[in-house]
């Protein structure tokens, strides 16, 4: 990928830009910090074991995320900073190695020594190059900037870690009160472009250990970013090329009414749907409810194999399709979503509101944020299935739906729930 394009892509996607610089500024930096630990952290994981760190293809297959969620932070802060130029804190990057390897002091004379001197006119070569081409790849960066790399294997990988960890602290520094930066000195002050570009060096130079093109990772970020980023577009239904009978009803009621045993049975069409539900819970925590979860599933997200085996829509024109996406297997991921959801949801409640009982607590209301990681461990849940194309905001809002509707149930005890795939939503009636 292009550099430039990279720098539009971040701009194109930073929804905390609209924030006053102060603000957006603290976010960046946060944010930035944060990703940096993400990267060490999957350095780590893998660092103490025989094979050592970088033979793991996991780490590999986590840092390709994690290094390109932190160099988009360093692009955006360096927006908030109001560094002119497209590829500003890697051309500073660039400029300022050259610098230290020409320098006729100790500093210069001690980086030429580990060097060869093949290696420092290749890199001033390619340097030269670097400040004239305006259309330079993100891996034309990674390449020259490797060049100046002083050690190797493991060793830099330590390097890396270690410095990237120095590198975040001294950005913090940037939030600390005067009599802060005055009693602890143990950091060096520096400007917040030079952080930042000494930040993208050692970022590319783990993805150069693991064998990661920076290409690909500002592609991979590209696309995360797109999944993530609200823009309107519902995914097609998945079976929008099936025939009319295999296709899941557009617009559809359903009938939840409580029985004289207090299992929750589901009605279509007049007729009983699966089985009767109860809590099975040490709580009472309504989830014999959980089958809205479903419907907000068909709704939003044009998907439920659960749903479609209930109601014995299966697209049995395709059997590829039918094994592939309405089988047992298909609807046991769904069920462990639904779960896994719940669970996410039920805990953060029990923490905001411990007072509150099982059966009070609202999951997941409107003024609370639905964090991204379990998005995107629901999302992860999925690969394989027709859902993975789903985005993470359409998955936010299936969310929202089915525990909106979820509360109405627990509420009322009995309704009928309008799932509209059309309109990609449920409403809620009480039933007369």
């Amino acid at each position: 990928m292009l550099i430039k394009e990279y720098a539009e892509f971040v701009r194109s996607t930073d929804q905390f830009s609209e924030k006053n610089p102060a603000e957006a500024r603290k976010i960046a930096i946060y944010g930035l910090v944060s990703e940096i630990g993400s990267v060490v952290s999957a350095i780590k994981k893998q660092s103490l074991k025989e094979s050592g760190a970088l033979s793991s293809p996991l780490a590999r297959a986590e840092l390709k995320e994690e290094l390109g969620d932190a160099m988009w932070y360093a692009f955006a802060l360096a927006r908030i900073e109001a560094l002119d130029g497209s590829r500003s804190i890697l051309l500073l990057d660039v400029e300022n190695l050259k610098r230290e390897i020409g320098s006729a002091n100790a500093r210069g004379d001690r980086i030429r020594s580990v060097l060869t001197e093949d290696e420092v006119t290749a890199f001033l070569r390619g340097a030269d190059e670097f400040s004239r081409n305006p259309d330079l790849r993100m891996s034309d960066y990674q390449k020259l900037a490797f060049r100046t790399a002083r050690t190797d294997g493991e060793t830099l990988l330590a390097v890396c870690a270690a410095v990237l960890t120095q590198l975040g602290a001294q950005l913090m520094r940037h939030h600390l009160p005067e009599v802060e930066l005055e009693l602890n000195k143990q950091l060096e002050d520096r400007p917040i472009d030079t952080i930042l570009s000494a930040i993208a060096w050692h970022l590319c130079a783990v993805a150069s250990l693991y064998g990661l093109d920076m290409d690909g990772v500002a592609l991979t970020n590209r696309e995360k970013a797109k999944a993530r980023k609200k823009d309107g577009i519902h995914t097609p239904f998945h079976d929008e090329n099936a025939v009319e009978n295999e296709q899941l009803p557009r617009k559809f009621e359903i009938v939840f009414r409580t029985m004289e045993d207090g299992s929750s049975q589901m009605f279509w069409n007049g007729k009983p749907l699966g089985a009767p539900l109860r809590d099975q819970y040490a709580e009472a925590d309504g989830y014999r409810f959980h089958d809205v979860m479903h419907l907000a599933n068909a709704a939003c997200l044009g998907w439920s194999p659960v749903l479609r085996d209930l109601m014995g829509i299966k697209r049995s024109s395709s059997p590829e399709i039918k094994q592939a996406q309405d089988g047992g297997r298909s609807a046991v991921v769904e069920e462990l979503v639904v779960k896994l959801i719940h669970w996410e949801a039920s805990r953060r409640a029990k923490e905001l509101h411990p007072d509150v009982s099982a059966t009070d607590r609202i999951l997941f209301p409107d003024n609370e944020e639905i964090p991204f990681s379990l998005l995107k461990q629901v999302r992860a849940v999925t690969e394989g299935h027709e859902v993975y194309d789903n985005k993470y905001w359409e998955w936010e809002r299936s969310i929202r739906e089915g525990y909106r509707v979820f509360q109405q149930l627990r509420e009322n005890q009995n309704g009928v729930v309008t799932v509209d795939l059309e309109g990609r939503r449920l409403s809620f009636r009480i039933n007369q």
